[in-house]
C-alpha cells in the first residue's frame, strides 16, 4: 500500500507564539511607555516644595524688614535650587522661562528693594506679587503633573481595552483553531473506541496546521481500522458460516450413519439422506441403481419427487419417494458415484448439477464420505445376510449329513437286503414275491425322496443374494438344454430372504430338471413379478411335451416335495399341463417383507 504523507503549511505553534508575541509586547509597550510618562513627572513634587520653600522665604524676609547687612546673604532664595540636572522638569513641562523669570524678578525687583525697605509695607505688594508667581508656577507645575498622570491613565485604558479585545481575538481564535479541532480528534478517537468509524475531520484545503495533520491522520487510520475491521468481520462471518456449514456436515454426517444403519427399507434410509444433502451441496434429482448380482444390465433404482407412492408399498406411513426434490436448471449435467467395495459394486449414485455452479473441497468430501456410508451400510446388510445364510446351510448341511449317515445307509442296506430276499430260491408264493416287490418299490421311492431332500439340504446360495442364485442355476441349465432360458425378473431388491429362498430355488431347479430330463422342450419361460397385493408369482413354462401321466401318481415324488416346500412358503402350487401342448408351473405367495423399491426399465 502507497504511503501518502501530509504536510502543513501554517504552523497553529507559530500563530500561538506569534499572538503571545503581540500580547507580550503590548504589554511591554504599555509598561515603557508609562515608565516614561511617571520619568517625565518625576521631581514635580520635589520642585514644588523647593517653589513653596521660596515662597515662604520670601515672607521671612518681609518679616525681617528693615533687614540688616548681616542679613544679606538670606537675600539668595535660590541659591538651594536643584541642579541642572533637577531643573529638566521645568524644561519637560517646557516652564523654564517661568522659572528664570520668577528668579530674574526676584534678583533684579524685589532683592534690592527690600534692602532699601524701612518698613513692610513698602515691598509688601511686590512680594505678593512674587509670591503670586510662585503660586501660578506651582499651578502650573501641578497641572503638568496631573496631566501627565492623565495621560498615563488614558494610555492604559487604551492598552487595557487593546488587551482585552486581544484576548478576545486570542480567545476565539483558541476555541476555533484550538479548541474545536481538539474536540474533534478526540471525538473521533472516542467513536473509534466504540466502533464508529464513520466520522471525519474535515481539514481546510489551504494553510493546513499541525490540527489539520492529525486530521487526515486519523481520517486515514479510520479508513485503515474501518477497512481491517470491515475485513475482519467479513472473515468472522465466513468463518462462521464455514463452523455453521460443518457444522451442519458434521450433523448431517451424524444423523445419516444413524439412519443407514437402521432396519428401515432402502427407500426409507438412502431417499431421505440424499434429499437432505440437496441442502448442502448444489446437487438435485438424486437417484440410486442398487446391484443385486454382478449383472450390470439387471438393477433396481430409487429416486424421490414421485408423484405418487408405489402402488405396492406395504408401509403405509413412509413417503420416501415423495419427497419434492429441489429446483434445478435444465441446463446440468448428470454425475455418478459408484458405491462398490473391493471390487464388489453394490450400486451407483447419479445426481444432477448445473453447469454453473461448482462443488467445493469439502463438499466432494462429504459426498465422498456419504457414499462410503452408503457402501458399507449395504456391505453391512449383505453381510448380515449372508451370516443367516451361512447360518441357515450350516444347519442343513448338519441335517444332510445326518440324513446321509443315518437313515438313507439304513435305507440302502434295506434295498439290498429286499434284493437278496427277492432272489432266494425257495420264495415260491405269489403273494410274497408281490409284496417283497411293493417293499421295494416302496424304499426305492423313500430313498429317491431322501436323496432329493439331502440334495435340497446342500444347495448353497450366491453370497450376493437369491437373484445371482437364480442366475447361476438358469445358466447351469441353459448349458443342460443348450439353449437360453428366457428370464423376467420384476422382484424388488432383496425381497426374496434366505429362508425362503432355498425353497423357492429347490422350487425352480426341479421344474427345470423335470424339463431337461422329460419334456423336450425348446423354450422354457422363467418370470417372477409381483402385484399390488405384494403377491409374489413365479412362472415355469416350456413348449415341451406335457405330463403325460396324472401328476397325483406316486412316482411323481419331485412334485410332491415342490408342493411341500409351497407350503412352507404359505403359498399355492399350481401345474397347467396338456399332452404336447407344454407345461406351466406356477408358484405364488405374499412377500414376507417391506417393497422398498420398484424396478425401472430404461
Amino acid at each position: 500500500m502507497l504511503k501518502r504523507k501530509f504536510r502543513y503549511s501554517a504552523s497553529i505553534i507559530n500563530r500561538l507564539t506569534l499572538l503571545m508575541f503581540f500580547l507580550g509586547a503590548m504589554a511591554l509597550l504599555a509598561l515603557s511607555l508609562s515608565i516614561q510618562v511617571a520619568n517625565e513627572t518625576k521631581g514635580s513634587a520635589y520642585m514644588i516644595n523647593q517653589l513653596g520653600l521660596i515662597r515662604m522665604k520670601s515672607y521671612q524676609l518681609l518679616s525681617m524688614i528693615p533687614i540688616e547687612k548681616q542679613h544679606y546673604d538670606q537675600l539668595n532664595i535660590f541659591n538651594d535650587m536643584p541642579s541642572s540636572e533637577q531643573l529638566k522638569l521645568f524644561e519637560r513641562y517646557h516652564l523654564i522661562a517661568e522659572l528664570n523669570q520668577l528668579q530674574s524678578l526676584w534678583v533684579t525687583a524685589i532683592a534690592p528693594k527690600i534692602k532699601q525697605a524701612s518698613n513692610i509695607h513698602e515691598i509688601k505688594n511686590e512680594i505678593d506679587d512674587f509670591v503670586a508667581q510662585t503660586d501660578k508656577l506651582v499651578n502650573q507645575i501641578d497641572q503638568k503633573t496631573e496631566n501627565q498622570i492623565h495621560y498615563i491613565s488614558q494610555l492604559q485604558l487604551v492598552f487595557i481595552i487593546l488587551i482585552a479585545l486581544f484576548l478576545l481575538v486570542q480567545t476565539y481564535y483558541l476555541r476555533r483553531y484550538l479548541l474545536a479541532p481538539w474536540r474533534k480528534l478526540i471525538s473521533m478517537a472516542e467513536s473509534i473506541s466504540q466502533h464508529n468509524f464513520s466520522q471525519r475531520f474535515n481539514s481546510k484545503k489551504s494553510k493546513k496546521n499541525e490540527f489539520d495533520l492529525l486530521g487526515q491522520a486519523f481520517n486515514k487510520m479510520a479508513e485503515q481500522i474501518e477497512l481491517q475491521y470491515q475485513l475482519l468481520e467479513e472473515r468472522v462471518t465466513e468463518k462462521t458460516a464455514e463452523l455453521q456449514q460443518i457444522n451442519k456436515i458434521l450433523s448431517f454426517q451424524y444423523q445419516a450413519i444413524k439412519q443407514l444403519h437402521t432396519s428401515d427399507p432402502l427407500c426409507e434410509r438412502f431417499l431421505i439422506i440424499l434429499r437432505k444433502l440437496e441442502e448442502l451441496v448444489p446437487l438435485t434429482q438424486f437417484q440410486i441403481r442398487f446391484y443385486e448380482s454382478d449383472n450390470i444390465e439387471h438393477y433396481q433404482q430409487i429416486s424421490y419427487a414421485n408423484q405418487q407412492k408405489l402402488p405396492y408399498c406395504q408401509n403405509s406411513e413412509c413417503n420416501a419417494c415423495l419427497i419434492p426434490a429441489k429446483s434445478y436448471q435444465e441446463n446440468g449435467f448428470q454425475r455418478y458415484w459408484y458405491l462398490q467395495e473391493k471390487g464388489e459394486k453394490f450400486g451407483i449414485l447419479f445426481a444432477v448439477q448445473p453447469s454453473k455452479m461448482h462443488l467445493s473441497a469439502e463438499q466432494e468430501n462429504l459426498i465422498t464420505a456419504l457414499v462410503e456410508q452408503m457402501t458399507t451400510a449395504l456391505m453391512l446388510d449383505r453381510q448380515i445376510e449372508q451370516q443367516k445364510q451361512y447360518l441357515l446351510m450350516k444347519e442343513r448341511s448338519a441335517m444332510a449329513r445326518e440324513l446321509h449317515d443315518s437313515i438313507a445307509q439304513s435305507l440302502s442296506c434295506l434295498k439290498i437286503h429286499l434284493s437278496c430276499l427277492q432272489m432266494q430260491p425257495d420264495l415260491t408264493s405269489h403273494t410274497s414275491i408281490d409284496l417283497l416287490a411293493t417293499m421295494r418299490k416302496e424304499v426305492n421311492i423313500t430313498y429317491s425322496q431322501l436323496r432329493e431332500l439331502i440334495t435340497s439340504f446342500r444347495l448353497r446360495l450366491n453370497q450376493t443374494g437369491f437373484y445371482a442364485s437364480l442366475m447361476e442355476l438358469i445358466e447351469e441349465f441353459n448349458q443342460k438344454l443348450k439353449f437360453t432360458i428366457q428370464t423376467e425378473y420384476q422382484l424388488p431388491l432383496n425381497l426374496i430372504n434366505s429362508k425362503y429362498a432355498f425353497h423357492l430355488l429347490q422350487c425352480v431347479r426341479e421344474s427345470l430338471n423335470n424339463i431337461y430330463k422329460h419334456a423336450n422342450a425348446t423354450q422354457v419361460k422363467i418370470s417372477l413379478t409381483i402385484d399390488e397385493n405384494q403377491i409374489i408369482t413365479v412362472s415355469i413354462k416350456d413348449n415341451g411335451v406335457g405330463l403325460q401321466n396324472n401328476t397325483n401318481q406316486d412316482n411323481h415324488y419331485g412334485l410332491i416335495i415342490m408342493r411341500d416346500r409351497v407350503e412352507i412358503l404359505n403359498g399355492n402350487l399350481t401345474i397347467n399341463s396338456k399332452p404336447n401342448l407344454g407345461t406351466e408351473i406356477v408358484v405364488t405367495f405374499k412377500a414376507t417383507t417391506m417393497i422398498p423399491v420398484r424396478r425401472i426399465e430404461e
